[in-house]
This record gives structure tokens, C-alpha cells and sequence, in this order.
């Protein structure tokens, strides 16, 4: 029992330091913190599934933009030929 007196000023500041810096929470300040994280996740994050459709219709529109790219540089290339030939 003395050595408990002895360390209870110790002990008693180590245990105001942890309810200071919320060290210890309880169960409702985790349910409040839980339901504010899912609230948050849900205003700035995209499922999972989303995200790849919504990749997947961007790689289809990425390709559709580079066929046509092709078409038009070729083309071009006809045009240019044609025009440069002696012929026309």
C-alpha cells in the first residue's frame, strides 16, 4: 500500500495526460466518429464499381477518339498525295 501512495501522484498525472489528449474514448464517441468518417467517405469517394465503369467507358471513348484521329490523318494524306500529283 505504500508504494501505491508512493506513485499515486505519478499515476494520478498519467492518468489526467491521458484524458487530456482523449487517449481513452468511449464507446459512443467511436459510433459518432465512425458514422462522421462514413458520412465523409461517402461526399468525396466513388465505389469501386463506378470508378471502373466509368473507366471503362473513358478507355472506349479514348479509343473511338484515336480511330478517328487515324481517319482524319489519313485522310489528310490523301489529300496530300492527290494534290501532289502531277496528274491532276
Amino acid at each position: 500500500m505504500e508504494k501505491f501512495i508512493e506513485y499515486a501522484p505519478l499515476i494520478l498525472v498519467i492518468i489526467i495526460f491521458f484524458i487530456q489528449y482523449k487517449i481513452f474514448v468511449t464507446p459512443q464517441q467511436l459510433t459518432e466518429l465512425k458514422s462522421d468518417l462514413i458520412e465523409y467517405i461517402s461526399e468525396h469517394y466513388v465505389s469501386e464499381k463506378t470508378y471502373r465503369d466509368n473507366n471503362i467507358n473513358l478507355e472506349n471513348r479514348i479509343d473511338r477518339i484515336d480511330k478517328n484521329i487515324n481517319d482524319v490523318r489519313t485522310l489528310l494524306i490523301s489529300i496530300i498525295q492527290w494534290r501532289g500529283n502531277p496528274d491532276n
